[in-house]
This record gives C-alpha cells, structure tokens and sequence, in this order.
C-alpha cells in the first residue's frame, strides 16, 4: 500500500512530486497550449508540458496556473464554483493536466489507488484547498492537504521539533512553528508574495534606470538568481542585456538588485516578527528555537544572515537552510501519506475544515 503513496508540491514555479515506489519527478508548473488551428496541427497534441514547451514556445500560449497566487492560496467561494463548471478556465485545465501527469509519470503499482498529501500555503482559502483536493481526487483514491512549511517539516522529523520553518516560494511566503503536531492556525501564516513579485519589481526598476534595455520577467528571474544578495558584501552585478535597438549593451546593475532583494528580505523578516508574536505555544521562546530556510527563495545569498541580525538573533539560535530545497516539501508530503493511518486521513481532513472557517483572519498582511 505505501508504494501507491504520493506526496505532492504545486509550486508556482515547479511542481515536485515523490511516489512511495522510490521514483521523483520536477516540471514546471506551466502548461503550454496551441495559439490556433495552425499551431495545434504542427504540434499534434491539445497541450504541452514539461521540456516540450521550450521547443514549442512561440507557438504556444503559455499558462502558469499557480501564478499571482490563483488557485492554491486565495480563491474565494464564487472563483471555486466557476471552477467547477462544465467550461473549467483555461487555468483549472492547466493544474488539473500538470497534477495528472506528476502522479502517473511515477508509474506507481495501482495510481488508481494512489494517496496523495499535498502542500498548500499555510493560509490558503478553504476554497483553494477545496479546489486543490478536487483536482487530485481526479486521479487518486485518497486526497489531504497540509500546509507547505509543515510538509517540509515533518520530512525532516524529530530533529525539526522547536523550529520555525520559513517556506520561500514564488508566489507565498509561508511560515510555521513546528512541535511535532499538526499546526493551530496562529502557529502558521502567509505573506502573499513571493520570488515572481522580486522578479516583477526588478524588471520595472531596470526598465525605470535603462529606459534602453530590455528585460523580460524571465531575464528578470535569471539576474536575481545569479547576482542576488542580502549578504554584508554586495555581489558586483554587471550584465550584458538586449536593448530596443537589437544590439546587447553592458550595464551595472549591482544597486538596482541589491535593493529590489534587501526589501524583500525586509518584507519575510518583518512577516516572521509577526508571525512569532501570534504563535499560541505556552512554551515558546524565540531564543531557544531554530529558523529553517526552504524552498527556491531559501537560496538568495546571506538571506540567512540577514534574518539573524535583523532579530538580534546571532549567537543565540541557528538559521539554516534545508538540504534539499526542491524536493524537502513533497518528500515531506510523502512522508505523511506512507504513515498516515487509514482512519487518519478523514481525520485529517476533519481538523483542516475545522481549522479553514478562521484562516481567513490570519493572513500576513
């Protein structure tokens, strides 16, 4: 039975997923269709997926389903019944293609038996978790959702008790204070940005300096990644980029980068200060409690710094960051789903419709 289990992260970005017979699989959370008649009978398939889309792109139409935290996190009652109906936007069709094809490309003994746990963030609408366990119960026989930093930390197991996980993703920030329990509501929230709104504001302060350059939000994502830090010593940026005129042209973009990344380090810092003011344990105590980086924006270099100097912290608890930062939250995931008993899973269900009525209010602002 544990080989049919499934653990599954529907990042913005990429949707990791681990089965319980060993295999692992990443794509990007993007799902391409043909721009018309023309495009479709070229291509030869409705839709396209995966490292397919790159040979396609032009003639393809592009969605993110994930994306400006649609579906997953924010969704409200009437967006769930426009879902719902007999014509699924174009997004719904997206998700529902990338989460088929995630848990059949395991090739799991019995996918129709398949019980998947899927991470979500941490103040998601009931709606969005609603719509989430629709679209897995498509293909699987048992569906739950958690939130994403508690996934990844009970993937990590006893030595993750007393810490608090910042889960960085492109489209959320999601934090948690894990005890070896499933979280109450203040012991986790959300800020609803994330590494595409970096991404954003860089391309639009690039394009304000250098009105001649060109910058696509992909570019945009390339330099972050590349020259981004938070550290005590900036990293010199300077890059070669297209312009209007067609040629390539030098420029030295170490402040504007500098500067996009140091506000977003202060957004998650001052989201965490919240977040540990709302925590509901007796006993915690932020100076005995270790701070765990995941996730892709867990990697922006001296992020880790950054947080232990903003909250005086250095010297008095550890801020690290996760080993595996891609597959952390659906190993997690999957974790749950081979241990989770069988009357655990309504359970579990229980306690999140319980729990969903208030999320709402607990959002990071």
């Amino acid at each position: 039975m544990t080989k049919n289990c499934v653990g599954i992260d529907l990042g913005t970005m990429y949707t990791t997923v681990a089965g319980g017979n060993g295999a692992r699989l990443c794509l990007p959370s993007e799902v391409g269709f043909p721009k018309d008649v023309v495009a479709k009978h070229l291509i030869g398939q409705d839709f396209v997926l995966g490292s397919d889309i790159a040979l396609h792109r032009p003639s393809l139409d592009v969605i993110r389903p994930f994306e400006k935290n649609s579906l997953k996190y924010a969704i409200g009652e009437e967006e769930l019944r426009s879902f719902q109906g007999e014509e699924a936007p174009l997004n719904r069709q997206a998700a529902c293609s990338i989460v088929r094809h995630a848990i059949e490309s395991l090739q799991l003994p019995d996918p129709h038996a398949a019980r998947c746990i899927v991470g979500v963030p941490a103040a998601a609408s009931q709606y969005s978790q609603l719509l989430i366990l629709e679209l897995v119960e498509q293909v699987a026989q048992y569906a739950a959702v958690v939130s994403e930093p508690f996934a990844v930390a009970y993937g990590i197991g006893e030595e993750a008790k007393n810490t608090v996980i910042i889960d960085i993703g492109a489209g959320t920030v999601d934090f948690c204070y894990y005890y070896g329990a499933l979280p109450k509501t203040g012991d986790q929230s959300t800020l609803g940005i994330g590494g595409d709104h970096v991404d954003e504001e860089l391309r639009s302060l690039i394009h304000q300096e250098f009105p001649t350059a060109k910058v696509s939000l992909l570019l945009a994502r390339k330099l972050k990644e590349r020259f981004g830090s938070v550290g005590s010593t900036a990293r010199t940026a300077v890059a070669e980029l297209p312009t209007r005129t067609g040629e390539a042209q030098e420029y030295d973009l170490t402040k504007i980068i500098r500067d996009v990344c140091l506000q977003f380090a202060s957004k998650v810092t001052n989201s965490l200060l919240a977040h540990l003011s709302a925590i509901e344990c007796d006993d915690f105590v932020i100076t005995n409690t270790n701070i765990l980086l995941a996730g892709g924006g867990s990697q922006l270099a001296g992020l880790d710094e950054y947080i232990e100097k903003a909250l005086s912290l250095s010297g008095r608890c550890e801020v690290s960051r996760v080993n595996d930062n891609r597959f952390a939250g659906s190993m997690g995931a999957l974790k749950l789903a081979r241990e989770l008993p069988a009357d655990g899973w309504e359970v579990l269900r229980t306690q999140q419709e319980q729990t969903n009525d208030t999320s709402e209010d607990f959002k990071a602002a």
